[in-house]
């Protein structure tokens, strides 16, 4: 599926493709390397193939907080 990537200020980031269909909360790679979250979906009511994501840039070095250790 092709999905279009936004921020939060709703700014096209770029576009992903990806074999594994995204949901709020995942993390993922675009063709640079930068990680994403994904925070929000987007559906198309003109075209049922399209989709958007918007998407928080993240920095997989982060160590998790200790809730999530």
């Amino acid at each position: 599926m092709q999905y279009l990537l936004v921020d939060t200020h709703q700014r096209l980031l770029g576009t992903l493709n990806s074999e594994k269909a995204l949901s709020v909360g995942d993390t993922f790679q675009n063709h640079d390397a930068q990680s994403y979250t994904v925070v929000g979906l987007n559906w198309f009511k003109q075209r049922s193939h399209s989709q958007s994501l918007t998407v928080i840039p993240v920095n997989p070095n982060l160590k998790p907080a200790l809730s999530e250790r």
